[in-house]
């Protein structure tokens, strides 16, 4: 009688089982300390076990970093013997590179068995960059699958924010600037609701509590703190600049003075759909029309913060409104000789006129 052959899968997964038994007999048979080399492992990452994390194996990575990775994350409980394990099972060099969901608080065995059997379980997975508005993370999250852009829109309308940032929102502002810029990886079939949910979810927890505090402690709420965070986002190309931006941004808050940032002006434009069919969100070339909209967002023409945020900034234009830079600088220019990004600062308008003609920028 024909019998059906067992599948490659079924193969290697059978084998993988014996020559775990054969390694679970090899690190019982040493001391913790043998096996991982005087680094028992600790307990994992408070992490609910039922919690499902994303996680992406790139191409180049070695075991240990990979290792590290998960530790980090809250898969494994030791970076070490999963580098170890790897090693001794001879699948060092054949970890699979994908987009996963692991499970948290995993036996390392589990793990590798994952990342070395493609895991089956399809996902969806949707890069946003920072910067952007969540009317341009709509068009990302539709091509990533999640669902229309009319969808995601609507989920944002609908979405509640967590507790710690909930309370500084002001009545009837919508969720511009709480949409945590991530790459996030989701199960097939995830909807959109979902998936914004686990971006202010992800807000909540990058924007700590410590950097809340430090924020407060300049004199900004949550809300208003997210909406200076959003200008630095736009303004600074440079991660060494951040914080020295936040910081002139600072020095004309303790005046009362206008922020005069156009990225507010961009904002304030594309208010009015028929600029954003035209020149897009982010109005390259502003004209002086656009520099006089009377817009509350315009802060070339009104001090203070605007209304909110205008963009969803990332952690380091957040953690530079947290912690900017003390200086005396009051002004900035784009150094458009270099072209790299790059700002010139100045304490005094003479000087940021003399910075002006020299770089010409804008």
């Amino acid at each position: 009688m024909n019998r059906a052959l067992p599948s490659p899968a079924a193969l290697a997964g059978a084998a993988f089982a014996a020559v775990s038994v054969l390694v679970a007999s090899y690190c019982v048979a040493r001391t913790p300390g043998d096996v991982l080399g005087g680094q028992f492992p600790t307990a994992a990452p408070a992490v609910s076990s039922h919690t499902p994390i994303p996680y992406t194996l790139e191409e180049g990575r070695s075991a240990g970093d990979i290792g590290s990775d998960l530790q980090e994350l809250g898969v494994i409980r030791s970076a070490r013997q999963f580098e170890l394990l790897a090693s001794l099972i001879g699948i060092h060099r054949r970890l699979s590179t994908g987009d996963y969901l692991l499970p948290s608080n995993s036996s390392t065995l589990t793990i590798l068995n994952r990342l070395t059997v493609q895991d089956l379980v399809p996902v969806l997975k949707a890069t946003f960059p920072e910067g952007i508005r969540f009317e341009e993370m709509a068009v990302i999250a539709e091509k990533a699958g999640f669902g229309p852009t009319e969808e995601f829109i609507a989920a944002v309308g609908r979405a509640k924010l967590p507790a710690g940032l909930a309370e500084t929102l002001p009545e009837g502002a919508n969720l511009q600037g709480y949409l945590f810029p991530d790459t996030y990886i989701m199960p097939v079939g995830s909807t959109m609701d979902e998936l914004v949910a686990l971006m202010l979810e992800t807000l909540a927890s990058r924007f700590s509590p410590d950097l809340r505090a430090a924020a407060l402690q300049r004199g900004l709420n949550p809300h208003q703190a997210l909406t200076l965070a959003a200008i630095v986002e736009r303004e600074a190309v440079l991660p060494d600049e951040r914080p020295i931006i936040a910081g002139v941004f600072f020095n004309r808050l303790a005046e009362g003075d206008r922020l005069g940032a156009d990225p507010t002006v961009q904002f304030a434009v594309a208010l009015d759909p028929a600029s954003v069919n035209e020149f897009g969100w982010w109005k390259k070339e502003l004209t002086v029309l656009d520099l006089e909209h009377p817009s509350p967002y315009n802060t070339r023409l009104f001090p203070g913060l605007p209304p909110g945020p205008i963009t969803n900034p990332g952690l380091a234009s957040i953690e530079a409104v947290a912690n900017p830079a003390r200086t005396d600088y009051y002004y900035f220019v784009a150094d458009a000789v270099k072209a790299d990004g790059s700002h010139v600062f100045a304490v005094t308008f003479a000087e940021h006129e003399r910075n002006i003609a020299t770089v010409g920028g804008q």
